[in-house]
C-alpha cells in the first residue's frame, strides 16, 4: 500500500514538475502566435509584401513547431530505415513543404477568425482545441504539443479529426513502398521546388 502511494507520488510529481518548468501554458503558447500571425498579416497586407509578410511569419512560426518531431513521426518506422544523412535531408525538405503549406493558409489570418477553446496537459504533452470561422463555417484544428526545455512546440495539427502527420505517414508510406525512399525524396523537392 504505502509503496503504490509512493509511486503515485513521484508520478504526480514527475508530471507537475514537466509542466511547472513551461514558461508558459500551452494555450497561451497558441494565443500568442496566433496574435501575432494577426499583427503581421495587418501590418503587410497584399501580394507586394508577400516575400516579407512570409518571412516574418516564418521568424514566428518555426521555432513553435517542432518540425524534426513531425519529420519522425511522418516517416513512421521507415525512419529507422533510412541513413542520418537521409533522414537530415528529409527534415530540411519535409519542413520546408510543411512551413510553405501553413504560411499559405495563415497569411489569411483575420481578426477574431480563430478562437482557442481549451487545453488538456498530460505531463510533458497536450493538445491545445481552436476553433476557425471561414467564409461562414467552423472547424476545429487541435494542436498537439510536447514539451521541451521549458517550452511548447507543435508535433502534430489535427483538423477536422484527420491528423497531419498520420495523414502524411499514410501517404509516404505508398510512395516509399512504390518508389522507395529517393523516389519520395524526388516528389518532395519538386513540390518544394
Amino acid at each position: 500500500m504505502a509503496y503504490r502511494f509512493a509511486l503515485t507520488l513521484v508520478a504526480l510529481l514527475f508530471t507537475s514538475t514537466h509542466v511547472a518548468f513551461a514558461e508558459t501554458s500551452p494555450k497561451a503558447e497558441i494565443q500568442k502566435t496566433i496574435d501575432s500571425i494577426i499583427s503581421i498579416v495587418e501590418a503587410s497586407p497584399g501580394d507586394d509584401k508577400k516575400l516579407a509578410r512570409r518571412g516574418k511569419l516564418r521568424e514566428v512560426i518555426n521555432p513553435k513547431f517542432d518540425f524534426d518531431e513531425m519529420s519522425r513521426r511522418s516517416l513512421g518506422a521507415n525512419w529507422n530505415t533510412i541513413t542520418p544523412a537521409e533522414q537530415a535531408d528529409f527534415t530540411t525538405v519535409f519542413s520546408e513543404l510543411l512551413a510553405r503549406t501553413y504560411l499559405s493558409k495563415i497569411e489569411t489570418v483575420k481578426p477574431g477568425m480563430v478562437k482557442v477553446e481549451s487545453e488538456n496537459i498530460e505531463s510533458s504533452k497536450a493538445v491545445v482545441k481552436t476553433v476557425v470561422l471561414s467564409k461562414g463555417d467552423t472547424f476545429p484544428i487541435d494542436y498537439k504539443l510536447m514539451l521541451e526545455n521549458g517550452q511548447w512546440r507543435v508535433y502534430d495539427v489535427v483538423i477536422e479529426n484527420i491528423g497531419l502527420v498520420a495523414n502524411y505517414r499514410n501517404e509516404f508510406s505508398g510512395i516509399i513502398r512504390k518508389d522507395k525512399f529517393p523516389g519520395l525524396m524526388e516528389r518532395l523537392r519538386k513540390k518544394v521546388e
